[in-house]
């Protein structure tokens, strides 16, 4: 039996590893082969945006404020959007599981409470 199971493990880890490998195997025998058409020109190297020229360097640094206002609202809000199918499969539950969930809304609670004394909510 274990060996049936680390054989399945090592079959999706050569699968993992030769789904990407192959792709760019055969893109660099078709470039040897001169196959693969390459003539690159400013158009092709030029960085896309919306048809508008580009203006400076694309090389712009934003700050981890913006980075860390996603990250908790995709947080908080993916963890509300799991209650609402966790409650009606746990309907007839009881007293239990409202006080489950009761521990994981307290949790979240927590969670953005640190955030606001933290100030991570702000933009400044």
């Amino acid at each position: 039996m274990i060996p049936e199971q680390f054989g399945r493990v090592a079959f999706l880890l050569m699968f993992s590893l030769a789904f990407p490998a192959l792709p760019l195997a055969a893109s660099y025998l078709f470039y040897k082969l001169k196959l693969r058409p390459e003539h690159p020109n400013p158009v092709k190297e030029a960085t896309y945006e919306c048809g508008v020229e580009s203006e400076g360097s694309s090389w712009g640094q934003f700050h981890a404020r913006y980075y860390l206002f996603a990250l908790g609202f995709v947080i908080f809000d993916v963890e509300v959007i799991f209650l609402y199918p966790w409650a009606v499969n746990h309907a007839a539950m009881g007293v239990e599981v409202l006080f489950k969930a009761a521990i994981f809304i307290g949790i979240l609670a927590f969670g953005l409470a640190y955030a606001w004394r933290k100030r991570a909510l702000e933009w400044r």
